[in-house]
């Protein structure tokens, strides 16, 4: 047979093959409802169906058939079906246009079907709605995404285990429930956190509704815009439901709002007048309703509730209710309310404790006793809490009264005693940085007088006690401060960098007391009798740095200086690009807090030691904001000591050198002029690394002698004149007077060397090429860049 009559029978087998497959699929296709499509297709291979075009007309729903069996599948069944190993690794449908008289609209969408590895499902539609949806099946778990405007929805669920986990995102449309209660739009969060039996038969909603359990759990996060009889009210809250296989068990509602634009309304026991309303609401219970009949809630006749309620005054006063109600219900028209207990909230009430008296912002109160249109007597169930601000402090306090009496017309007559707890987490005076206090005591308030004695707790760790007494014209107190580690204690960072920010501390231990007085009138404070000791201390003032140093002192101060007297320093290592110490030293300190530069400090005794040998200066007065002269003393000052603090491989000396150095201020900076040091005899030794020098001097005979000189220089004598300007230029003229024996037979050699250095720059330098701490070097390198 000839080949060309083989390859007809084979095309019209094929095209007979094509020809059944297409009534075929007509058939199945038109019992699910489906009267016509058209297909075309842009790529046809094994692994990668492109398909430009595809209409679907949908005109009824799928035909059942009475042959088909009735068993119903699983759910872990249906999502665990492979697939067929013919289907290509991907199929993509450009142009997917599905209508028919079932739909109100054309749908226009994209397909993406991906079957290698993990089973991926894509669709975006444009038409009539923009939205996106994404299904994957990985392992036992199934993925879903999915997109409408601003609206999402994330599942997950592993239909091996059953656990099902959903988030979603909805923007609720604006609701007009009545003429007189309407929302604005709502965004509402949804979270499902819970288990879905994957062993469930697919016979019904109510079938997998009933295999359902967990957290559903439905929130306002933003703030919902409701009126209600024309007050405009911003919400938000949650709802959660526990679900036990299709029952909701149990609820919870949480919900907080404000309500403004009230009607100015008088009430008579109070001189207050309404014009907002903050509130919180919050109800749990159990419901036993099954999930599809929620609305059958609405016949649940009691509710119980938890309310509080804030009512702003015109003039700023506050009045705050909280109770635990149940309240009466019936077809979600409140009826009445049953209270449980009853809290009192007074706020913005002012007590005349000086003339810019003490206010309470809030008071919350359990308490018993009874009330009268004169006054009220009452006994704490449990402390009562207050919040109050005074002097621009706000603070928390817990009141256990064992007697309140409180006529409302007659405030200057209470009489109250009380064990108080006060908590503020930002304590705040003029100059003071904020700081965390907590103070405990047992008072007596009567005739507008305070007296206690207690504890002060200031942060964490610096705990005082005190003797306190506050009167209509000031407060006195007697503190006194054990131990207090620096490092647990962040405050005192914060105190100290009011008045000296380039100072830090890292480690100390701090003991002290003092008295302390405030006056309310002229807003003045004072510390007298102070006594303070800082041990084991580490710290750093610009880039230089201390290490376990040791101060006492006493002292006094108020609104504008701080004084110290008979202070007693030692410092175990000092260092400012070279180290020394010890040093120790006895000084009285004058600081005025707003012109630091016009500092006083008397200095009466003092020794500094380093570089094996000493530093001294003058005992006597020395004031930031005059001038004067301050000649620093050098004795015996090693230089093998120098180089080792910074040795290098290019250079070695060693040797003592002693002198003095002409330090001068003119209340601005600092300048020396003709600074001298000297060699110690019998001299000493310099050994330079001159293989750069050699190889510069080529065939200059001078400079390879000279090369030769400095690689192994004995010196006699070496003298240094040091200059400093005002531009922070350093000058050195240097003058050496050795020999080095295996040059030229030892002959005598005179060097002289003038050397101009930026001081501030080199010291930098040397700071940053020693090992430093972290904040000096970090300081440092701030200024270089």
């Amino acid at each position: 047979m000839k080949l060309w009559r083989i390859l007809l029978v084979i095309l019209l087998i094929a095209f007979a093959v094509g020809l059944l497959s297409y009534a075929y699929l007509n058939q199945q296709l038109k019992s699910l409802g489906i009267i016509s499509w058209n297909i075309e297709f842009e790529r046809l291979t094994v692994s990668h169906i492109v398909i430009k075009r595809l209409e679907v007309t949908i005109d009824s729903l799928p035909q059942s058939s009475a042959k088909k069996t009735t068993t119903a599948l699983k759910l872990a069944q249906i999502l665990s079906i492979e697939v067929p190993t013919l289907m290509p690794e991907r199929i993509d449908i450009k142009s997917l246009h599905i209508k028919g008289t079932l739909l109100p609209d054309e749908i226009s969408a994209t397909l993406k079907l991906f079957t290698q590895d993990k089973l991926r499902l894509q669709v975006e539609s444009d038409e009539p709605i923009t939205s996106y949806l994404e299904v994957i099946r990985s392992d036992s778990s199934i993925e879903l995404k999915a997109q409408y405007d601003s609206n999402v929805l994330q599942a997950e669920y592993d239909y091996h285990s059953g656990q099902l986990k959903a988030d979603a995102s909805y923007l609720l449309a604006a609701q007009q429930f009545s003429r007189r209660v309407s929302t604005e739009k709502i965004n509402v969060n949804a979270r499902l956190r819970g288990n879905l039996s994957p062993d469930i038969e697919l016979k019904s909603i109510e079938s997998v509704t009933s295999a359902l359990s967990g957290q559903l759990l439905l929130s306002v996060n933003e703030d919902a815009q409701i009126k209600v009889m024309g007050h405009s009210t911003t919400a938000s809250g949650q709802f959660q439901l526990n679900l036990n296989h299709g029952v909701i068990d149990s609820y919870t509602l949480e919900l907080a709002g404000e309500t403004g634009n009230l009607k100015s309304k008088k009430i008579s026991e109070l001189p207050v007048q309404l014009e907002s309303i903050t509130w919180q609401l919050r109800s749990n219970d159990q419901l036993r309703l099954p999930f599809l009949n929620v609305q059958q809630a609405v016949n649940k006749a009691h509710w119980p509730v938890s309310v509080k309620a804030v009512a702003k005054g015109k003039k700023n006063e506050n009045l705050n209710l909280s109770a635990k109600l149940s309240v009466e219900q019936k077809q979600w028209q409140f009826s009445s309310v049953e209270l449980g207990h009853l809290s009192l909230q007074a706020n913005n009430i002012e007590l005349p404790v000086t003339e810019q008296a003490l206010i309470i912002n809030k008071l919350t109160a359990k308490l018993s006793g009874s009330f009268s249109s004169n006054a009220a007597k009452l006994q704490s169930i449990e402390p009562t809490h207050i919040e109050f601000s005074h002097l621009n402090n706000d603070a928390t306090a817990d009141i256990d009264f064992s007697n309140f009496y409180y006529p409302y017309s007659e405030f200057s007559n209470i009489a109250v005693e009380f064990g108080l707890n006060i908590h503020t987490d930002a304590l705040k005076f003029e100059q003071f940085p904020q700081i965390k206090a907590t103070f405990n005591s047992e008072f007596q308030y009567q005739d507008q007088e305070l007296f206690g004695n207690g504890e002060l707790l200031l942060g964490e760790h610096i705990r005082l006690q005190h003797h306190s007494e506050i009167t209509p014209k000031q407060l006195k107190s007697q503190i006194k401060i054990h131990d207090v580690d620096w490092k647990q204690t962040p405050q005192l960072d914060a105190l100290l960098k009011q008045f000296a920010p380039q100072f830090v501390i890292s480690k100390a231990t701090v003991s002290g007391q003092t008295n302390v007085s405030y006056l309310w009138a002229d807003d003045h404070w004072q510390l007298d009798d102070g006594q303070v000791e800082i041990r084991q201390s580490d710290w750093v003032a610009d880039t230089l740095s201390a290490v376990d140093s040791h101060l006492e002192f006493k002292f006094s101060a108020n609104n504008e200086q701080l004084n110290i007297s008979h202070a007693q320093l030692h410092i175990s290592s000092l260092q400012q690009g070279f180290a020394f110490g010890p040093v120790n030293a006895e000084f009285d300190l004058q600081l005025p807090f707003q012109h630091p530069r016009q500092s006083t400090l008397d200095l009466t005794s003092h020794t500094i030691k380093g570089l094996g040998g000493s530093i001294s200066i003058p005992n006597q007065r020395y004031s930031l904001a005059g001038n004067f002269a301050l000649p620093v003393v050098f004795e015996r000052i090693s230089l093998g000591e120098l180089m080792r603090q910074y040795p290098s491989n290019k250079i070695s000396i060693d040797g003592d050198v002693s002198g003095t150095i002409p330090v001068h201020w003119d209340s601005k900076q600092f300048t020396v002029e003709q600074g001298y040091l000297g060699a110690l005899s019998p001299g000493g030794h310099l050994q330079v690394d001159s293989s750069a020098l050699v190889s510069a001097a080529g065939n200059n005979p001078s400079l390879k002698t000279l090369a030769g000189v400095l690689s192994n220089f004995y010196y006699q004598q070496l003298s240094t004149v040091v200059d400093y300007d005002q531009n922070g230029k350093l000058y050195l003229a240097v003058q050496l007077k050795g020999s080095n024996p295996e040059v030229e037979n030892g002959r005598p050699v005179e060097l002289n060397v003038n050397l101009e250095e930026d001081l501030p720059a080199l010291m930098k330098g040397l700071t940053l090429s020693n090992s430093l701490n972290e904040a000096i070097r970090k300081r440092v390198q701030q200024k270089i860049n």
